[in-house]
């Protein structure tokens, strides 16, 4: 996988590991609402996370995200980078991410990369298409 969604080696798990571990900085949230080129008040309602707290990470964009905020950003942004991939163009990929599909029980792959059992089917997804 070449692309590396905030500046993360997602064909190095080891590496994506340790980087949670160690801290994402909530600078990834306003990067995955820009590559998405959604609006924070929908990046909050699919991450979880309510709008001001999104506000108060934001204000402070080097300090890092709670554990379970950075394992959920680094979680989409690996599917946003599968998503370049399969569609080797960031405007479709980014279509197709925020936009319901049947195929996820009209769910955004946005909204299904909320859980891990969601990002896999969004991950099955992306497989699907790309060998289809």
């Amino acid at each position: 996988m070449p692309h590396t969604i905030l500046a993360i080696p997602y064909d190095d798990n080891l590496r994506v590991d340790e980087i949670v571990r160690e801290g994402v900085p909530a600078l990834a949230l306003s990067e995955i609402a820009d590559l998405l080129r959604i609006d924070l008040d929908r990046l909050a309602a699919a991450m979880r996370i309510p709008r001001r707290t999104l506000d108060r990470r934001l204000a402070a964009p080097n300090k890092d995200l709670p554990f379970s905020e950075g394992n959920r950003t680094v979680r989409i942004g690996r599917l946003i980078a599968m998503a370049l991939d399969v569609f080797e163009d960031q405007e479709r990929a980014a279509r197709w991410f925020t936009e319901k599909l049947a195929i996820l029980g009209n769910v955004s792959p946005l909204v299904c990369c909320a859980t891990d059992a969601g990002a896999r089917v969004v991950e099955q997804a992306l497989g699907r298409i790309e060998h289809a």
